[in-house]
């Protein structure tokens, strides 16, 4: 039954390949490539001619076409013959205006190929020269030519729960990041839209899967002034994303975590058989949240400071905005130390190990004259301050004096000062932190447990980081994920993250992507099982 389904299925698609046209833009002019796409249906091909041209607004493509420009690449070399150009002269609105926006609807395929995109206004655009959103499961963005452009923070962004590729572009930085995965509308259990990345979080990680955007087989360089966070990727809302086969040179691989707002950190990532190639000295990149896999990657040139480092950020800093707040050791969100001894009990409290007032202080520490603490006695608790629950990570402690750290950005962090009340409580696991995976859907504004209706523990999976075979080519050394170096209580070897120790259970999804071969994948439940 299910090869008839899908024999059914392709020939279809096949129907639809015969019936679609192909027309030819009269110019790379924006009227002239908005007047193509108008006479377009859904499955047709519009190709823009060679040529130059300043667009001044954004081209929005809701049809399920291919728009084919005549830029060639060589991802492999990284040059690009640019045939094709357009220049970035779209008029700056408040949040953001893109180049390209694919607007896609489920069912339907989209495809944008051959263009150059190249500067033209100094005015700074932040959320993306080309957005994919929408819902598809069937999107490739190729063949394309990035060239540096500083008026741009990010050069692809999506922004939505879609399927797709991104396939043998050339993409040179200045600043810019190279990806960004924000799949906020990712659906929930029931299959309704989700909003902050919540249906993410509540859904199988399914590595192996369709259920990803791919970046492969790209050229990703970085600027001769190098620029730490030029070419790096970036995730929140939920984000799942495929990074494979791409030549990158200076670039690391970054996300966010669950920590800046009610919106939660990125999902999940496989990272594999990519060639780094450095020139400085700087890591591979940082992982804030979810089940994260690399393995099969090479680096050469200057060696790597550090391989990913995962690290949680609530347990040093509180954004004003999150309603999660800060992992202070007491919040409903986090399992904490119930017992006084480093358990937790289902339904108990969390522990109040000490308190008090604090007699003097600082951004780095924290000084209680009435105290005599015993040497490091609270190294790796957390101090909380009680006036705005903000909260700060213990390092060390002496008779008296907590010394602590947190991240400052955005209002997060604690300037202790005399007057101020403190209590100590230790978390043990952190809210979606790196490691953790599927648990109980959140749902809200003001968020809540959908399980027990109340601010709780979502239950979430244990997902452990895995790593193997990344390698230093020069001399075989292995280029391993670490903790930072705040979050090692929370971070176990041989629990949450495993060196040098393959996955079991698990097989790459097919490469090349079928887009890129012309076939579009089919959902999941129409595929043939053996």
């Amino acid at each position: 039954m299910k090869r008839v389904i899908l024999l059914l299925f392709l020939i279809v698609l096949w129907d639809v390949k015969l019936m679609a046209n192909t027309i030819t833009a009269s110019s790379p002019s924006l009227r002239d490539v908005q007047s193509a796409i108008s006479s377009a249906v859904n499955g047709d091909t519009v190709i823009v001619p060679a040529g130059t041209a300043a667009w001044s607004s954004t081209l929005v493509i809701t049809k399920g076409i291919n728009l084919i420009g005549q830029t060639t690449t060589d991802s492999v070399a990284g040059t690009a013959v640019d045939k094709t150009i357009i220049q970035d002269n779209v008029t700056r609105t408040p949040g953001g205006t893109p180049i390209i926006r694919i607007a896609s609807v489920l069912g339907k395929t989209y495809r944008v190929s051959g263009f150059t995109f190249s500067p033209l206004l100094t005015t700074v655009n932040n959320n993306g020269a080309v957005v994919l959103n929408g819902t598809s499961q069937s999107v490739r963005l190729d063949h394309c030519h990035f060239q540096v452009m500083p008026a741009q923070s990010i050069y692809v962004a999506i922004t939505s729960a879609i399927y797709g590729v991104a396939d043998h572009n050339v993409l040179n930085f200045g600043r810019a990041e190279s990806f960004t995965f924000y799949m906020g509308n990712w659906p929930n259990p029931d299959g309704s839209a989700g909003q902050n990345g919540d249906g993410a979080w509540a859904a199988p990680t399914a590595f192996g899967s369709e259920k990803f955007f791919f970046v492969e087989d790209n050229y990703l360089k970085n600027g001769s002034n190098f620029n730490e966070f030029a070419g790096n990727t970036d995730d929140l809302r939920g984000g799942r994303w495929v990074f494979r086969h791409n030549h990158c040179y200076e670039i690391e691989l970054q996300s966010h975590g669950t920590e800046d707002g009610r919106w939660r950190g990125g999902r999940a990532r496989e990272i594999y058989s990519n060639d780094f190639h450095n020139t400085h000295a700087h890591g591979t990149g940082g992982i804030r949240s979810g089940v994260t896999i690399t393995h099969d990657n090479t680096y050469d040139g200057v060696q790597p400071t550090h391989g990913l480092v995962l690290e949680a950020y609530r347990v040093f800093f509180k954004w004003p905005a999150c309603p999660f707040g800060g992992a202070t050791g007491d919040t409903p969100w986090d399992v904490n130390d119930t017992e006084g001894n480093g358990t937790y009990v289902a339904g108990h409290s969390p522990n109040l190990y000490a308190s008090g007032t604090v007699s003097s202080g600082s951004s780095t520490t924290l000084v209680d004259t009435t105290k005599s603490w015993a040497p490091n006695q609270w190294q790796n608790f957390t101090a909380k301050r009680l006036s705005d629950n903000q909260v700060a990570f213990i390092d060390s402690n002496t008779s008296n004096t907590l010394t602590v750290e947190y991240y400052p950005d955005s209002g997060g962090g604690a300037i202790w000062k005399a007057g101020d009340q403190y209590q100590i409580h230790r978390a043990l696991i952190l809210l979606d932190q790196p490691g953790r995976g599927q648990g109980d859907l959140i749902t809200g504004t003001t968020p809540i447990n959908s399980t027990t209706g109340t601010a709780a523990w979502p239950h979430q999976a244990l997902e452990p980081t895995y790593s193997w075979n990344d390698k230093y080519t020069p001399t075989g050394a292995s280029v391993n994920t670490q903790i930072g170096s705040d979050n090692g209580p929370f971070q176990l070897p041989g629990r949450d993250y495993y060196n040098n120790t393959p996955m079991p259970g698990y097989t790459p999804y097919t490469y090349p992507h079928p887009l890129i071969s012309g076939v579009p994948v089919p959902p999941t439940s129409l595929r043939v099982v053996p």
